[in-house]
């Protein structure tokens, strides 16, 4: 029976010694259930978090759920911080704080856990009740490198993009370019700020300078509307279209604008017997174009139903003033893009 024991007892201490990361209720509560920092983990190489659960999975889960938020509350905290710090200011010397919200939109910052970049399960705990409990480590130099990497690839997008703006004399084309390049830089921001999280050190602001770029370049876009459509439906419908344009932040003109919009809106009754309802078809035609160009050309309609005749007639013009407009501003910036 000696024989036996020596090898049994070495191979539980082997055990032991290689799966010291996981431990059962026959042991006291490890100290990081309290305090997830330590000598192996210190706050200043990682970031940590506890989560706990039924199993082990999903103490790993809740764990790197809590890390998540953890992580984009200190990534909003930075992009609040740099909103409040970032200012612009005009030839009179007045200076004009940018709003925290227009920041946060611009600083993509993900919650997923799918999101966080080389964390890792460090330590797991079964408690005596059989609740599983799992810290999770999330190495901030490594995070550092991978994040870079992405960075660098977004700014070299950002440079052929910026390389093909500058091919083109069109102010309409360099805006849909730099809207893109915009796209690029939220992400490319996003990771900044979460950097930034991670060192500790100030990074460089990408989306803000291009932000103001693109208002500039969208002041000098005048955009003239020609409308034709019963008198009842001009006012609602011009409203619609310069709405959406000047939410581009073009300028719309009465006349010789730089680009041109035509709009057809046309509607007619139909009628279908039995029903007690009344139908107005609808459809709206738009062109943009300037210097014997065609840059766009959309068509839209549908049908609008009401117990009233006068009823249908203003949902069909209410209709095509809403999502006919909308569709319209949508697929004209897709168009543009793949142009």
């Amino acid at each position: 029976m000696r024989r036996t024991v020596v090898p049994i007892t070495l191979s539980l201490l082997l055990l032991l010694l290689s799966g010291c990361a996981t431990s059962t209720g026959t042991t006291s509560p490890p100290s990081w259930l309290d305090r997830p920092y330590d000598k192996s983990y210190s706050e200043a190489e990682y970031l940590v978090a506890v989560g706990s659960g039924s199993t082990r999975e999903q103490a790993v889960d809740a764990a790197r759920s809590a890390l998540s938020q953890i992580f984009k509350s200190e990534v909003r905290s930075v992009t609040e911080l740099t909103t409040y710090s970032t200012s612009t200011t005009d030839e009179a010397g007045q200076s004009t704080f940018t709003q925290a919200a227009e920041m946060l939109e611009m600083g993509r910052v993900s919650s997923t856990t799918d999101a966080l970049i080389a964390s890792e399960v460090a330590n797991v705990y079964t408690d005596p009740l059989a609740r599983v409990h799992a810290r999770v480590v999330m190495n901030r130099a490594k995070s550092v490198e991978l994040y870079r990497g992405e960075v660098q690839q977004l700014a070299l997008q950002r440079s052929a993009l910026r390389t093909r703006r500058l091919m083109t004399g069109d102010r309409l084309a360099q805006y849909v370019l730099l809207l893109e390049e915009l796209g690029l830089g939220q992400i490319e921001q996003g990771f900044l700020d979460q950097i930034q999280v991670l060192t500790g050190k100030s990074q460089a602001q990408v989306v803000l300078p291009i932000s103001q770029e693109l208002r500039a370049l969208a002041s000098t876009i005048t955009v003239d509307i020609e409308l034709d459509a019963p008198e009842s439906a001009r006012a609602l419908l011009r409203a619609a279209f310069e709405a959406a344009l000047q939410g581009l932040g073009f300028a719309t003109v009465h006349d010789h604008g730089a680009y041109h919009l035509q709009v057809v809106y046309s509607a007619e009754e139909v009628v279908m017997e039995k029903s007690p309802y009344h139908y107005v078809r609808y459809n709206l035609n738009s062109q943009l174009g300037g210097d014997s160009i065609v840059y766009f050309s959309h068509s839209s309609g549908g049908r609008e139903a009401a117990l009233g005749s006068g009823e249908a007639w203003a949902r069909a013009q209410r209709t095509a003033a809403s999502d006919g407009v909308s569709e319209f501003l949508a697929r004209l910036l897709q168009d543009l893009a793949t142009q």
